[in-house]
Parts: structure tokens; sequence; C-alpha cells
């Protein structure tokens, strides 16, 4: 019973930091830095624990660059962006050492593992660095967005990366957190996701 509530306590520390606009997860870490193609942070062992600092070279640019060959509209990019996501965890992963990081926070432990602050810098870096590309035509990145446990109806908060659409204003919720490493994002609306939406057959 204790042990269970130690956990409680440490995933409701880590995982409910609130409302921050992209620069903001950077600039209030004094252990991030802005990210850039070049050199980019990337975080792990829960709430940023562990940063390491990254690259993509030319072809790894390229690889990510030949997911949004179809970029047509909205929709297609948010699915190009979800693949992306997917395709940068399996690169940066086999860098880290995250290859190895699994669905959810605390089904496994350790260095290795990501919690939900960790995936959603993460992936707010990934959308960043998909900007610096010219990839994104439709969306722009947007603040980091947190629920609280009464909304989730799950174990605890949890935090998201969110894009929004620059036509309609639309925000969605790119979210990482739910799967294995090297998966597709889940990408949904933003007020379903913030009213606890969660995949089908997914763990806290």
């Amino acid at each position: 019973m204790r042990y269970n509530l130690l956990i409680l306590f440490i995933f409701l520390c880590s995982c409910a930091n609130g409302y921050q606009s992209p620069e903001a997860t950077y600039k209030n870490n004094n252990d991030l830095f802005l990210p850039k193609l070049n050199a980019f942070p990337h975080c792990r062992s829960y709430g940023c624990n562990k940063i390491d600092t990254t690259s993509l070279t030319a072809a790894e640019q390229a690889q990510i660059k030949s997911l949004f060959k179809s970029n047509n509209d909205t929709k297609s990019e948010r699915k190009n962006i979800a693949n992306a996501i997917g395709a940068f965890e399996k690169i940066i992963g086999k860098k880290t050492g995250t290859s190895a990081d699994i669905a959810g926070t605390y089904v496994r432990l350790g260095h290795m593992q990501q919690d939900c602050v960790d995936e959603s810098t993460n992936t707010t870096t990934y959308l960043i660095l998909l900007e610096q590309m010219g990839l994104l035509r439709f969306h722009s990145v947007n603040q980091l967005t947190s629920r609280p446990p009464i909304l989730s109806g799950r174990l605890g908060p949890h935090r998201t990366a969110v894009i929004i659409e620059n036509d309609t204003q639309t925000k969605y919720a790119v979210d990482s957190w739910f799967h294995d490493n090297g998966q597709v994002a889940e990408i949904v609306e933003l007020d379903t996701w913030r009213w606890g939406w969660h995949p089908d057959n997914s763990i806290d």
C-alpha cells in the first residue's frame, strides 16, 4: 500500500506542470536549451531527470522529410505528423537508449523509461524541428497542456504536446505516451483529449 501511494505521489508531481508555451518548456528548465537540428535536448527518466543532447544527420532529416511528400491538407498533415513522431522516436531511441521505452510510465522502471513530461517535451521538440525543416504548412506548435485526474478518470494527471490548425485555430493533442517507443503518435482534438480521452486498450 505504501509503495502504491509513493508511486501515485511521484506521478502527480511529475505530470502536473500545467500550461507552458513551447519556448517556456526550455526556458523554465535550466538543463534544456532551444532545439536546433544540429543539437537538441532529449528527456528521459521521469520529468526530464536525464537529458541527452542529440542531433539529426542529413540522412535522418531526409527520412523525416520523405514522410511529408503527400501533404495536401490539414488531415494528411496530421497523419504525417503522427508518423513523423514515431520516426523521430526510432531514430533518437537508438542514440539515447530510449528504444526500450514502453507505453505508460510505471509498467517498467529505469532511466530509459519516459513519463508524460518526457514524452510531451520530446514531442514538442520534434514538432519544433518539423517547423524548422519547413514541413508544417497547415499547423503550428502550441503550448503544452495538462489534464487533472478528475478529468482523466485514471491514476493521475497527464500532459501532452499540442498543435493548432492555422485556419480554424482548432487545437490537437499530439500524444506519444500511450504507446511503445517508435509507434505512431495519437492526434486527437484537444477538447476531446482534455476530457479523459484514451486510445482503446491503453494503459496508465
